[in-house]
């Protein structure tokens, strides 16, 4: 990598005059344009990173940009051979000491943006793999919602639409079978997942599971290495009593965050296949497993989809396969019995 200036200054919007480049013409002078638009700015910054397996080549003008990214997918080692995916990030000098507001994100066939602002944004195109981001020197001080809203929205957009689909799923794995546990926010994805590591399971994700496009397999990755609690959590497991709660990104909702990697008694793998699908629901007072309707898991995953109408297909026909394994809804009051239910359905089949 070669070091460059951790910023660059907002260009003048003027154009050279005809009289500018007529005197320097006739002094044989060479002409410097100006780059109004920062399209001449040299990213002599690069490093590749593995999102969830796959490799993501970041581009930039600031070793700061660098530093979030190994923070964010440092720990996760290459999986799949697909082709690069290209994330640029340019940094501007200046920019307001406050924390920009929330990005306002929109969704059109082939692009997706995120913009603050004027000086904050990212636009990707997924059919290309391609994202470029701007933002200035200052808001990179506010590192979680620098990370958040740009530099994981750009990165894991295009692996989002280009090669797994994300569902809002916690994935935890028994005897060498993966079990995904769906629900709606606030359901308990995060607590059933880390309650099931705590009894030997092994932890795939607590709320972003991934399945990888192009297998037959049922194969699904995530984030082994943390998970992210509601504050009442701390009442159901002490480790989690007194720690930090804080909100992603400055404007998600209250959490505790908990590095899972640093639990060294818990097994974590960042892939699984899946053998079941499970939805979670807390709101009976009879503890049952019954079968779900297979349409409805269908809906709840394709809610999340990409909107590229040739990937949406493919998706459909995989969520197919993918609910194939089996569909269930686990209705609990108690959480170890949650667990020796889902363990049961592992090892016995129902």
């Amino acid at each position: 990598m070669k070091s460059t200036l951790e910023a660059l200054p907002v260009q003048s919007m003027e154009m050279l005059s005809t009289e500018q480049l007529l005197g320097a013409w006739t002094r044989s002078e060479p002409v410097q344009f100006t780059d109004p638009t920062l399209a001449l700015t040299e990213f002599n910054l690069e490093q590749t990173f593995y999102p969830l397996g796959f490799p993501v080549q970041v581009y930039t003008n600031s070793q700061q940009v660098l530093d979030a990214a190994t923070e964010c997918w440092g720990s996760f080692d290459k999986l799949f051979d697909s082709g690069p995916l290209t994330v640029k990030i340019g940094v501007t000098e200046g920019g307001a000491s406050c924390c920009p507001p929330a990005p306002v994100v929109r969704i059109r066939e082939h692009l997706g943006t995120s913009i603050a602002d004027g000086e904050n944004f990212a636009i990707s195109d997924y059919d290309q793999g391609f994202s470029l981001v701007w933002v200035t020197s200052a808001t990179l001080n506010h590192a979680s919602y620098f990370s958040y809203f740009f530099l994981e929205f750009a990165a894991m957009g295009l692996i989002a639409n280009r090669c797994a689909w994300w569902i809002h799923a916690a994935c935890v794995e028994l005897d060498g079978a993966g079990v995904l546990l769906c629900g709606d926010s606030g359901a308990g994805k995060s607590t059933l997942s880390y309650a099931c590591a705590r009894a030997g399971w092994t932890y795939i994700s607590d709320d972003r599971s991934y399945l990888v496009d192009g297998r037959d397999d049922r194969l699904i990755v995530g984030n082994c290495s943390q998970a992210r609690f509601r504050p009442a959590a701390e009442q159901i497991f002490s480790e989690l009593a007194g720690r930090d709660v804080v909100r992603r990104a400055n404007v998600g909702k209250p959490s505790i965050e908990f590095q899972i990697a640093s639990a060294r008694q818990f097994r974590t793998s960042p892939a699984s296949r899946i053998q079941r699908i499970v939805f979670i629901n807390r709101n009976f007072n009879v503890q049952e497993l019954v079968p779900f309707p297979a349409a409805v898991a269908k809906l709840y995953m394709l809610q999340y989809a990409s909107c590229l109408p040739e990937t949406r297909t493919r998706q459909a026909i995989m969520f197919d396969q993918l609910i194939e394994s089996g569909v269930y809804e686990l209705r609990y009051t108690d959480l170890d019995w949650a667990v020796e239910r889902l363990s049961q359905l592992v090892r016995e089949g129902y």
